[in-house]
């Protein structure tokens, strides 16, 4: 069975935000390292970092699980009708997931910049 059109647009959209939480923890991550080293002590700037480093293990968890569904689809020729479906709300799901990470990244960003 053919995956719908709006799949791919899914796929295509999960990517962009992938990438663009990645950009985000990157800058994010360089900025609250060059703080650590400012105020090597200070807790709540280890804590932000730690939890960028989680939202970047999230990230490529995200990647890999994204990955693994298309071409669990895409070896399973046979794929039912609602397989398909659940695997396309699975990926929703993730996109959800995806944007809330980058809502959080971003406002941790913008703190740490001030």
């Amino acid at each position: 069975m053919a995956l719908p059109p709006d799949f791919n647009d899914l796929v295509q959209q999960i990517g962009i935000e992938l990438n663009e939480l990645n950009s985000l923890l990157t800058q994010s991550i360089k900025i609250v390292r060059e703080r650590i080293n400012l105020f090597p002590e200070n807790i709540i700037l280890m804590q932000l970092y730690s939890t960028l480093h989680n939202f970047t293990l999230f990230a490529q968890n995200t990647q890999r699980r994204t990955q693994e569904t298309i071409q669990y689809l895409v070896v399973n020729e046979n794929t039912s009708e609602e397989n398909i479906q659940e695997c396309g709300e699975d990926l929703s799901e993730q996109l959800g997931r995806i944007i809330e990470a980058k809502i959080v990244v971003n406002t941790v960003k913008n703190r740490l910049e001030r």
